[in-house]
């Protein structure tokens, strides 16, 4: 048996020798995506009855944002009112408007009052089906029809694959909640570190006859493997028995979830090296991890205004757009860009890392 593998070997019964640990890890993102899913399924559907939303927009009516809003398909969900900018403010001020929408320089911009109900978030989707074709199969979902039935206007628009299905709920929470459940899984490589590399098992290991790359290789592999392997158990049960749609492109899908591996690994070793202190590494590591989910609208779906074009490459909104441009079409070079600025931000963290613990490894 080789050094490397002997350490992997260790390491990996370590992370699964307590089974109820095992059993949480593996079983808590499960029970999260059907409750998740099934609430939100229950929350709203293509048979829901909504009454229509007030709607002041700051736009022309005769334009392509006016047309797409006057639609018999858009319109029999809202309740319009054409007016300019300070005609709009004002009856937002006036509480006779839920949203205003006010289009400028071809973008669209939403105002409400707080984050808003049921009916704001359906009018978000609205917009977002209007700016991103990406997201128009929520709007299909709502009105029982394909999304390009939806724009009789002259609107460039990208064909999406949507295959044989239009997303529901639960394939939303499926991966949002799973790439959540990935990142604190990075956890593991920190309890392994803290155990097999700086307490007294890790003395005991960097005096034997192993090199120091070898033993470091081991645990992160033992680590890695560990949170891989409770990933694809939520991934195969999700499909399996909850029917989550996972697309045509997996091996894209899996590679992105390694990636996310990876990086909540690199994270909270880099935060165990630089902090010399599992408590605190930790507790940055669950306050990072919930404001990254909150700012990729993986807990619900809120606009951030211009700060968007930043929060786009937060970890878990980079993975959301990889994974679902896979699973039913998106723009390929900024998929790619995304995965590959996930696999730099694990290496960089793992150089990092092993420099602030270089003192420590001696």
């Amino acid at each position: 048996m080789t050094a490397f593998f002997a350490t992997f070997l260790t390491g990996f019964k370590f992370l699964w020798r307590n089974p109820v640990s095992v059993v949480i890890l593996v079983t808590f993102p499960i029970v999260i995506i059907l409750i998740l899913g099934n609430a939100l399924g229950a929350y709203i559907s293509p048979s829901t009855e909504l009454d229509r939303v007030p709607v002041a927009v700051a736009a022309d009516p005769d334009g392509a944002l006016g047309s797409f809003l006057q639609s018999a398909d858009i319109s029999r969900f809202l309740e319009l009112t054409f007016t300019d900018k300070a005609g709009a403010e004002l009856l937002l001020a006036e509480d006779k408007a839920a949203v205003t929408l006010i289009e400028r320089d071809g973008d669209v911009e939403v105002v409400r009052a707080g984050f808003g109900g049921l009916q704001t978030q359906l009018v978000l989707s609205i917009i977002d089906s209007y700016k991103q074709i990406g997201a128009a199969a929520t709007i299909a979902a709502m009105s029982g029809r394909n999304p390009y039935d939806l724009f009789k206007v002259d609107i460039a628009v990208k064909a999406m694959p949507l295959g044989k299905r239009i997303p529901d709920s639960i394939d939303y929470y499926a991966v949002t909640m799973l790439v959540m459940i990935l990142l604190y899984t990075g956890l593991n490589g920190m309890s392994l570190f803290e155990k097999g590399l700086l307490g007294d098992t890790g003395n005991r290991s960097r005096i034997a006859p192993i090199s120091k790359p070898v033993l470091i290789g081991g645990l992160l592999a033992a680590s890695t493997v560990t949170s891989f392997l409770q990933g694809m158990v939520t991934f195969a049960f999700s499909g399996l028995v909850y029917g989550v749609y996972w697309g045509e492109r997996i091996p894209l899908v899996l590679l992105t979830l390694f990636s996310v591996v990876l990086f909540s690994q690199s994270l909270c070793i880099f935060l165990l090296m630089a902090l010399r202190n599992q408590g605190a590494a930790m507790g940055i590591t669950q306050s990072l991890i919930w404001v990254m989910t909150f700012v990729s609208n993986g807990y619900a779906k809120i606009s951030f205004g211009e700060a968007d074009k930043v929060f786009q490459y937060a970890p878990n909104a980079m993975a959301h757009t990889v994974i679902f441009g896979a699973i039913f079409g998106g723009n390929e070079d900024k998929m790619m860009l995304f995965l590959g600025v996930l696999f730099a931000l694990s290496a960089a963290l793992f150089a990092l890392a092993f420099l602030f613990g270089r003192r420590r490894l001696a």
